[in-house]
């Protein structure tokens, strides 16, 4: 009778070499999960305290606190009590959240997020990339095309799974937006926008110059997009903003948050 040969038994060094070199990567493996996981730990953290206005390590209560919102309109002479009830009840909530989903129906996933006469922007860039896009749309030569703008856009817009920049134009309904400009401009902007983004408030002075440099040739709308889940003042920073504006003072507000911003940030 034929016998089954048995296979030869591997050697005793053999099995612990391999061992431990399973051990070795398993720990290795285990190294990099708990690393990834503090890094990115450590990545929310430090927006969180940059949108609250402190430095990495120096936590500071955030500029856009409840209190602080009422301080503000107080100093700029509101109506206390009509601002404060409006505030409490939540009389503004569903229109914070119905610029969201519209900003969100839009393409819009973070903030700051710009709409050049429905041209995407989205980030705070320097002036000379918003420039060279109002720019073009004066003279008549805007374009859906990425090629037909300098290389400096070019990089935003020719991977279409990677574009802070969509040339291609889209209608956007502003007539819940709060305005600022004359309605004959040549060029619209439209940003959806975070009170309590430290990338927000980063924009805010790129914003000032564009209207003040292009003046009557710009109109500029503001729409809410608070991203509550890391920034958890924003949506009440918001409703704040619009309780302003039925005072009619909706930018003096706007630009005092964003100015107690850019003064956590220096």
């Amino acid at each position: 009778m034929a016998k089954q040969k048995t296979k030869a038994a591997e050697p005793v060094e053999t099995r612990i070499v391999v061992q431990q070199n399973n051990n070795v990567l398993y720990l290795i493996l285990a190294v990099l999960v708990v690393a990834l996981a503090y890094m990115f730990v450590r990545m929310t953290s430090l927006e969180k305290k940059l949108a609250a206005g402190g430095a990495a390590g120096a936590p500071v209560e955030s500029y856009v606190t409840v209190d602080k919102l009422k301080k503000y309109a107080k100093d700029m002479k509101l109506d206390a009590g009509k601002f404060n009830s409006c505030l409490d009840k939540d009389e503004k909530k569903e229109a914070v959240i119905a610029d969201t989903t519209y900003g969100t129906s839009l393409g819009v996933q973070g903030t700051p997020g710009f709409f050049i006469n429905g041209r995407f922007l989205a980030g705070a860039f320097p002036f000379e990339l918003f420039k060279e896009i109002i720019d073009k749309e004066i003279a008549g030569t805007g374009s859906d095309n990425c090629t037909d703008y300098s290389e400096g856009l070019q990089q935003y817009c020719s991977d279409p799974q990677n574009q802070a920049f969509n040339p291609v134009a889209k209608q956007v309904d502003t007539k819940n937006a709060q305005g600022l400009g004359p309605t004959t401009a040549k060029v619209q902007i439209v940003e959806f926008s975070d009170f309590e983004c430290p990338y927000c408030v980063r924009a805010y002075p790129t914003v000032k110059q564009i209207l003040s440099e292009y003046k009557d040739q710009v109109r500029f709308y503001y729409m809410h997009y608070p991203l509550s889940q890391i920034h958890p003042n924003a949506q009440k920073a918001a409703e704040a903003s619009l309780c302003a504006a039925d005072q009619g003072k909706f930018w003096e507000y706007h630009d005092k948050l964003f100015e107690s911003g850019l003064e956590g940030q220096q």
